[in-house]
C-alpha cells in the first residue's frame, strides 16, 4: 500500500489517495479525503490523514478483518499493532514503544473520523465507538442553570493517554546569533516576524503587502485557500495583530534594499520572494524557507525550525508575563484560550524551586 499525491481535476486542489497492494485507490477513504478536500481541510492535513488511514488499512489486511465490521475490541488491537516494533528482530531487552501515545491518538482520531463520516452516510452500521457522559456537577452554577438542559459528552472508548510535551524554545541569545548570520535583510525581516509576532511560516508565506499597515502598525492575518506557493494560514477567520515600529522600518528596508533591486516594472504581489534563486519574483515555498534554516543551522551551530520561533516569542510573552494569557491566545490566533494554556502554560523544577525560595523569603521577612 501506498500514499500518493495527486491534483484533484475538479477543483485543482493538491489532494492525496490511498493506493492498495495492486495500486488501486481504496474507494471508502477515497471518499472521505474527498469530503475533507470539500471541507477546505488543509493538504497537510488530508496527507496526515490518508497517511494514518494507510496504516489502519493495513492492519485490517494483516488481522483479515473487514472495515465494515469494526468494533472496540479491533481498535484496542489496532493500538497494540501501532506500538509494536519490526517482529523480525527479536530482543530479550524490554522495547520502547514504535510510536508514542500522542501519535497513537492521532491516528485513532483520523480512524474515528473516517467511520463518523461513513455511518452519516449509512455505508456502515452505527459503531459503539463513543460513550456518552453527563457533565458532572460543577461547584458553580453555569448561567441559565436550571433552564438549559445538560447534554451528553461524546467520548471515544478506545483512546490513549497523551503524553505531557513541552514545545521547543530557543534562548535570547541563540535568537539573535540566528538575526546576526542572515546577510540579506529578507531574511532577517522573515526571522524577526516569527519572532516578535508569533506569526505561524504559513501566514507569513502568504503575506501580500495590502496586508501590512505602515502607519497603524498593523499586520491583518488573511486566511487564502488559493496562495500559488501552497502558504496556509491556518485560521478561518481574518484577524488583526500590532507590530512594533523597529519591525515596520524593517520591512521598509527589506523594500528599499531587495525588492527595489529587482528589475520588474510593479511590486510583486507576495511580500516575501524568491531573490537570488529559484524563479525570481516569485512567491518563496516552504522548501525555500526550509533551504534557508539549513544554511542557518549551518552557519550558527543552532538546530531550529520556524515554528520554534513562535514557540519561543509565546513562552516569552507568557511566562516573563509580558502579556496575559488572553491577550496572548489573541495575538496568537489560537481558537481557544485552553489551547494557549495546555501549550504554554507549564510548571517547570525551576519554576517550583523559585516558588519555595520566595515562599521561604517571605516567612523570613516576617
Amino acid at each position: 500500500m501506498k500514499v500518493q499525491r495527486v491534483r484533484l481535476p475538479e477543483t485543482s486542489h493538491i489532494s492525496w489517495l490511498v493506493l492498495d497492494d495492486d495500486y488501486v485507490p481504496i474507494e471508502p477513504i477515497l471518499h472521505y479525503l474527498q469530503f475533507l478536500d470539500t471541507l477546505e481541510r488543509s493538504p497537510y492535513t488530508i496527507r496526515s490523514t490518508a497517511y494514518h488511514l494507510k496504516l489502519f488499512w493495513e492492519f485490517l489486511r494483516d488481522r483479515h478483518l473487514e472495515w465494515k465490521k469494526i468494533d472496540v475490541s479491533s481498535l484496542a488491537s489496532f493500538i497494540t499493532w501501532l506500538r509494536q516494533r519490526d517482529s523480525s528482530a527479536l530482543s530479550i531487552d524490554p522495547q520502547k514503544a514504535k510510536r508514542t501515545n500522542a501519535t497513537i491518538d492521532q491516528i485513532l482520531t483520523a480512524v474515528h473520523g473516517y467511520y463518523d463520516f461513513h455511518v452519516r452516510l449509512h455505508t456502515v452500521p452505527e459503531l459503539p465507538l463513543y460513550q456518552f457522559l453527563i457533565r458532572p456537577t460543577r461547584h458553580y452554577k453555569p448561567f441559565l442553570h436550571g433552564i438549559a438542559k445538560n447534554k451528553p459528552l461524546q467520548r471515544r472508548i478506545v483512546s490513549t493517554k497523551r503524553e505531557q510535551r513541552h514545545v521547543k524554545t530557543l534562548t535570547t541569545d541563540q535568537v539573535q546569533k540566528l538575526l546576526n548570520a542572515c546577510t540579506h535583510t529578507r531574511d532577517l525581516f522573515l526571522l524577526k516576524l516569527l519572532y516578535d509576532t508569533g506569526m505561524r511560516i504559513g501566514q507569513a508565506l502568504g503575506l501580500r503587502h495590502e496586508d501590512l499597515n505602515i502607519e497603524d502598525g498593523e499586520i491583518e492575518i488573511v486566511p487564502r485557500n488559493d496562495n500559488s506557493n501552497g502558504a496556509r494560514a491556518k485560521t478561518r477567520f481574518s484577524y488583526t495583530i500590532p507590530v512594533l515600529p523597529d519591525l515596520m522600518q524593517l520591512y521598509t528596508d527589506y523594500l528599499v534594499e531587495d525588492l527595489g533591486a529587482l528589475e520588474v516594472p510593479s511590486l510583486p504581489d507576495y511580500v516575501f520572494v524568491n531573490l537570488w534563486e529559484g524563479k525570481i519574483g516569485r512567491p518563496m515555498t516552504y522548501e525555500t524557507v526550509r533551504s534557508l534554516v539549513r544554511r542557518l543551522c549551518k552557519k550558527t551551530d543552532i538546530q531550529f525550525s520556524p515554528h520554534m520561533l513562535r514557540h519561543t516569542c509565546a513562552t516569552e510573552w507568557i511566562r516573563g508575563k509580558k502579556v496575559s494569557l488572553e491577550e496572548a491566545s489573541r495575538l496568537l490566533g489560537h481558537a481557544s484560550i485552553e489551547t494557549t494554556h495546555n501549550t504554554y502554560v507549564h510548571l517547570t523544577k525551576e519554576d517550583l524551586k523559585k516558588a519555595l525560595e520566595d515562599a521561604k523569603g517571605n516567612d523570613d521577612g516576617q
